[in-house]
């Protein structure tokens, strides 16, 4: 038995004319009429009772109709959900992430992609920037949020926001009444960092603002995660160079001031990798590409891809 058969079956069972079945299907009566007779044949029943003025479903006709419709609707849902993973609106995402990209551009952009294909289960993962170019690599994860720069051929990194450093204070501070602070104010303090293999580009960039401000910092505590470090923060243990978008968190305890002598940017960025390519990966790349210009332009200190 063909979905062709159940086609024609449908059709005769419709209309119950041979000849305006034949019509809709555009065949000749002759071909139809032999084709069910031959589904009967295969059926071992009667579908159609035929007399010389009419034709009638039989018992066994109304029950195989239903479940024909029920086949023949399956089998175009079927090709509608092929369609439809080709274009990037179905199937699954597996997308890695740095904690502080949840504050930025991350949640955006989640948003608007559940919103545009909520048939696209997506799975995220925490996990810092090295972890997610391994992920990649092995096809573990389709997608990451990351900070930049990467240094692997194998992944296409897609830039999408450049945001100010921010320095993180406790709250009973002597200069967190300050609307803006001098970063070089702080060579003394002690400082509270991400190790190093957690985000080794990002770490560098903080290092050289510091640097570039005069001092090398004093690093008294390390925090894997930025909640983690803030918590220090707001105990009272140091103070942090944090990206801005941070300050959506609103930790208490903590305050955030911008510096007057620094104007270094740290970068997120979306990667995927160059080959094996599924086509719900592009979709989500042209909604965070869309999402990440929206912010840009809301925001007069970020400077994103263009």
């Amino acid at each position: 038995m063909e979905l062709r058969h159940l086609r024609y079956f449908v059709a005769v069972a419709e209309e119950l004319h041979f000849g305006r079945a034949a019509k809709r299907l555009n065949l000749a009566q002759p071909p139809l009429s032999q084709q069910i007779r031959d589904l009967e044949h295969e059926l071992g029943a009667m579908l159609f009772q035929r007399t010389s003025r009419r034709v009638e479903l039989t018992m066994q006709g109304r029950l195989f109709l239903k479940e024909a419709r029920a086949i023949l609707a399956q089998s175009q849902r079927a090709k509608e959900m092929v369609a439809a993973s080709q274009r990037g609106e179905v199937g699954s995402i597996s997308i890695g992430f740095v904690t502080s990209a949840i504050y930025s551009v991350m949640t955006p952009t989640l948003r608007e992609f559940h919103s545009r294909f909520p048939d696209v289960e997506i799975r995220c993962h925490e996990m810092a920037t090295p972890d997610q170019i391994n992920a990649l690599g092995k096809g573990e994860i389709n997608i990451g949020f990351l900070r930049t720069p990467v240094s692997d051929d194998s992944i296409r990194v897609h830039l999408l926001l450049r945001e100010s450093l921010v320095l993180a204070l406790p709250e009973h501070h002597a200069a967190a009444m300050k609307s803006r602070v001098r970063l070089q104010d702080f060579a003394m303090e002690p400082f509270i960092l991400f190790p190093r293999r957690q985000g080794p580009s990002a770490y560098d960039q903080i290092i050289a603002t510091c640097q570039q401000a005069g001092f090398s910092p004093v690093l008294a505590q390390e925090g894997n995660e930025m909640q983690s470090m803030l918590g220090l923060v707001a105990a009272g243990l140091g103070v942090s160079l944090v990206p801005s978008s941070l300050q959506n968190l609103r930790r208490p305890g903590v305050v955030y001031k911008p510096l007057s002598d620094s104007s270094s940017q740290i970068e997120i960025s979306l990667a995927t990798r160059k080959s094996g390519h599924v086509p719900v990966e592009s979709s989500f790349v042209e909604v965070a590409l869309r999402v990440a210009k929206s912010l840009n332009k809301r925001s007069p200190r970020a400077a994103g891809a263009k």
